[in-house]
């Protein structure tokens, strides 16, 4: 499954690059930096800041940074999450029934 274009993939990977960088290659620093802007987004959300929305947008690019990082094809890794995610949904919609 296709997730993402060839251009965004490109800016990702120099992301990354020069993530590898500054983080000396420190895969808890992003791990903490998730964890910071989840705490961001969570407080700028509550309190109607749309400022929220970019701070997901960097929450997401973490993400896809230490995928990257962990030489993950993205591709895949949404290939096999997508539909997971889906039955997971159905099946609590299921028990609320």
């Amino acid at each position: 499954m296709k997730t993402t274009s060839s251009d965004f993939k490109t800016k990702l990977r120099e992301i990354t690059e020069l993530s590898k960088v500054i983080n000396k290659n420190d895969k808890q620093k992003i791990l903490q930096m998730m964890k910071d802007h989840v705490l961001e987004i969570e407080e700028l959300y509550n309190e109607k800041n749309e400022h929220w929305a970019i701070e997901t947008a960097d929450l997401i690019v973490l993400c896809y940074e230490l995928l990257l990082m962990e030489n993950k094809d993205i591709d895949d890794v949404f290939s096999r999450c997508l539909p997971r995610f889906d039955r997971k949904l159905k099946g609590l919609l299921e028990n609320e029934s």
